[in-house]
């Protein structure tokens, strides 16, 4: 639900403001959409907004609801349907609920305190409940199912130059960036969310790396590539990515035993034939989702 941490940024600043919210989620889909079930717009009071739903109408229209919804405080169920059959897209199923500021948000406010549980909400009567149960994202008898999750978070090992077209790609994504290092140039970093400055590179293999979902290796340095290997294969990181020439990296798998570990990925990157700073980064974080969404 807040897997992207624009959405957590926007409800803090619109808190800040004092504004009330309205969210429309995507419960359903039939045929091709642009919008999946999930997918998630807010928009405050001053007519602000973060998320996007697909067509120039669809915008419009889903701002018109929300205009309304602020004057009678009251949840709306819709559906689009495609006037021309021939288009080729399909229906979007959508709620619509409204959050007041002088509530905490009410039930969105109270989702970020339940993240790793699983909200169900009524579109009936606006009930709703936070479970443990482990469900994907559904609608079925007027309930809407849907995962609270926590932003996605990459943890970068590196403070170069390099880096940053990595930090400031990730970051159009939603993604939760770390950088950390040794010696750390903050002018290549300033766009990262966090800053971990290590004394010593070995204290890597005493710290909790469980909030971390993927993780990157770009330290250029064979000794220290070692060390953090090391720490990120006794993690439950689901993504490692190791930047070097296929030779060494195959090299790497042997030595580590990683032959098998669909965890790693070595030489980092999607080759997509592009070899600037910023491709290399676009091609790392297309691999990542990837791996994010089961791709790979």
């Amino acid at each position: 639900m807040f897997e992207n941490k624009q959405y957590l940024k926007f409800i803090e600043k619109s808190k800040k403001q004092g504004l009330d919210l309205v969210g429309v989620s995507v419960i359903q889909t039939l045929g091709s959409t642009y919008a999946k079930a999930g997918n998630l717009m807010l928009i405050n009071s001053n007519f602000e907004f973060v998320g996007v739903f697909g067509s120039k109408h669809l915008h419009k229209q889903i701002l018109e609801y929300a205009k309304i919804a602020f004057k009678n405080q009251k949840s709306k169920y819709f559906e689009n349907i495609p006037k021309d059959e021939s288009s080729g897209h399909g229906t979007s199923k959508y709620f619509l609920q409204v959050f007041l500021k002088k509530d905490d948000y009410g039930v969105l406010g109270l989702a970020l305190k339940n993240f790793d549980k699983t909200l169900v909400r009524n579109i009936k009567n606006d009930d709703y409940e936070f479970t443990n149960r482990n469900t994907v994202t559904k609608f079925e008898d007027d309930k809407f199912y849907q995962k609270i999750k926590l932003p996605y978070s990459l943890l970068i090992f590196g403070s170069g130059a390099h880096v940053t077209s990595l930090i400031s790609i990730a970051n159009l994504m939603g993604w939760k960036t770390t950088i950390i290092d040794i010696n750390i140039n903050k002018d290549y970093v300033s766009e990262a969310d966090d800053i971990i400055k290590l004394e010593k590179f070995e204290d890597i293999l005493t710290m909790d790396l469980s909030s971390y979902n993927a993780s990157v290796i770009l330290s250029h340095s064979p000794k220290t590539d070692d060390t953090y290997l090391k720490a990120l294969i006794n993690s439950n990181v689901e993504y490692i990515g190791l930047m070097g020439n296929k030779k060494k990296m195959k090299e790497k798998k042997e030595e580590f035993k990683l032959e098998n570990d669909k965890r790693f990925f070595a030489p980092i990157g999607f080759e997509i034939g592009g070899y600037t700073h910023q491709s290399v980064a676009l091609s790392i974080c297309a691999q990542i989702e990837a791996r994010k969404n089961g791709k790979i």
